[in-house]
């Protein structure tokens, strides 16, 4: 099969097109193997606007709740989705200790948890991963989509409500920061759905994609990113209400990166596995400390009343 395939079957945005084969996927991906790759392309960036930890009152995401976002050392990611569960990506999924911080303030002293346990959600490159203790109120866990999408398989298709929402795109900045402050963020519009891409073996790789677009291309945005190697695992967010809702994990790029025609990124999509996600933060979530003391309470209440009923 001609890598060339993908330039035939897919040259323009438009979803008119949703009946052509995207065969050239199989071919033409770029797996992030490793952090020590490049950093995510975002057209007119500065450190002011597209940097988290720059602190700035023009970061793009300034008003938005950047706190659950955490990564290692070594900048693997690791998105809180629940108070102790956190989500990335089964082929650079995170270990070891992760920071989180409450703020932007690369000044403020970090959140630190230890990854105990994970899991690959089954035929995905998403990976759920269980914290040592429950994250505090000072740092957010995000709700993720769990809308059902489907299409044929390796065909583009209509995303849903989130087509052509212009997201939030997070990967590893330009600029050099410690690994566990190395957050950028980007725009670009969700362009498709595809089915069951095929990479790495798996076989329910259900995917968002997003077209890295030229100035001159009406569906360009302002800071249009691109994902680059060592964004794997990074999440992809949309803004409900001034809140951030995750849709999927960075997972793979185009093959030809963004000479190509078109270049686009692609994100694992959550709301396909939302049941199994949602049962996995279900088996190990940890009690709050004030639910504990109610559960105590309540089986001591029983206890002091039949004790007292014996001494009548």
């Amino acid at each position: 099969m001609n890598s060339n395939l993908l330039l035939q079957v897919c040259p323009k945005r438009n979803l008119s097109v949703t009946n052509r084969r995207v065969l050239g996927l199989i071919l033409c991906l770029l797996l992030f193997g490793n952090a020590a790759q490049a950093d995510i392309i975002i057209n007119g960036y500065t450190a002011a606007t597209n940097d988290r930890f720059t602190n700035s009152g023009a970061f793009i995401g300034s008003g938005l709740n950047f706190s659950g976002v955490g990564q290692t050392t070594g900048a693997r990611w690791a998105t809180a989705i629940s108070r102790n569960v956190v989500i990335s990506a089964w082929h650079f999924p995170p270990t070891g200790t992760v920071n989180f911080y409450a703020n932007n303030d690369p000044s403020g002293i970090p959140v630190t948890r230890n990854v105990v346990s994970g899991l690959q959600v089954p035929n995905t490159d998403l990976y759920l991963a269980v914290l040592d203790s429950n994250l505090p109120t000072s740092i957010t866990h995000y709700s993720f989509a769990t809308e059902a999408i489907s299409g044929p398989p390796l065909t583009l298709s209509n995303a849903g409500i989130y087509q052509n929402m212009n997201a939030y795109m997070v990967g590893r900045s330009p600029e050099p920061h410690p690994g566990f402050r190395d957050q950028a963020v980007g725009r670009n519009r969700i362009t498709s759905y595809v089915e069951n891409v095929n990479f790495l073996g798996l076989t329910d790789a259900d995917s968002l994609l997003l077209f890295y677009d030229s100035t001159s291309n009406p569906n360009f945005v302002q800071y249009e990113a691109y994902l680059q190697g060592g964004d794997s695992g990074g999440p992809m967010f949309v803004d409900f209400g001034g809140n951030l809702r995750l849709l999927g994990i960075n997972s793979f790029i185009n093959f030809g990166g963004i000479n190509a025609n078109p270049a686009y990124s692609g994100i694992s999509y959550t709301g396909n596995q939302a049941a199994f996600i949602q049962a996995y933060i279900a088996a190990n979530s940890i009690p709050e400390p004030s639910a504990l003391a109610l559960i105590l309470v309540g089986c001591l209440i029983p206890a002091c009343t039949r004790r007292r009923g014996l001494k009548r």
